[in-house]
């Protein structure tokens, strides 16, 4: 099974914002946050850039997202 913060974090990136992908996945703006935090204490790089407008990935999160978009297709 795939880990959940995996889903929470390809939803993030696709939707640019923690706001934006809170709704998308029907749980709440901190719950979004708290688990992007986590995984990125978990695996030890920071995956998003944060500012005002949004959220972008950072070089590591472009990486991460195409290993966690084929990670999902195999499982």
């Amino acid at each position: 099974m795939v880990d959940k913060a995996l889903e929470i974090f390809r939803v993030t990136a696709d939707c640019g914002s923690f706001s934006k992908a809170a709704v998308k996945l029907y749980i709440t703006h901190t719950a979004v946050i708290k688990q992007i935090n986590n995984l990125e204490e978990r695996i030890g790089v920071r995956l998003f850039e944060r500012s005002s407008h949004g959220v972008r990935l950072t070089p590591a999160g472009e990486v991460f997202y195409r290993e966690s978009v084929e990670l999902t297709r195999l499982s």
